[in-house]
């Protein structure tokens, strides 16, 4: 299921159009005086954009809890006893997404004259979405109790 996540996260990316279908208005003209504005919040769906990443934040630390404790399909997030390491996940998915972020924030500093905020926002709101439904699907699984030796059960 991840990697299907993983997969479809990266075509998404990928089909992201290279050119905007508008033009920006004159405002949003890369020059010194209005640098301030082109980096402040006012850009249409840069909100959007900025609450998707609370969302995938969000999202990313309901996995890792959901998935404590449990045994675990993926080798990169398995400790040595097979069950989810939670120090390599959280390292992991900090990792990906903030390299995901940072690029995103890089490409949209590069090209300032375009809006890529709405779409950008739409992909992250997709990966968070596919990401919840793991959430959800591990939050179903049921509880594995660990195995007590029959000299420290304890007796009725």
């Amino acid at each position: 299921m991840r990697r299907i996540l993983q997969q479809a996260t990266l075509v998404l990316l990928l089909t992201l159009p290279a050119r905007a279908q508008a033009a920006e208005p004159a405002a949003y003209a890369p020059t010194r005086d209005n640098r301030a504005r082109r980096l402040s919040l006012d850009r249409p769906g840069k909100k959007h954009w900025v609450a998707s990443w609370v969302a995938v934040a969000a999202v990313n630390f309901l996995d890792v809890h959901s998935s404590r404790g449990r045994l675990e399909a993926n080798p990169l997030l398995r400790g040595r006893n097979g069950r989810f390491s939670t120090g390599k996940a959280v390292l992991l998915k900090a990792a990906v997404s903030g390299g995901l972020f940072a690029g995103q924030w890089a490409w949209m500093r590069t090209h300032p004259e375009r809006n890529y905020y709405p779409k950008l926002a739409v992909v992250n709101v997709i990966a968070a979405g596919g990401l919840g439904a793991v959430v959800v699907h591990n939050y179903r699984l049921p509880e594995l109790r660990p195995r007590v030796p029959a000299h420290l059960a304890p007796t009725p």
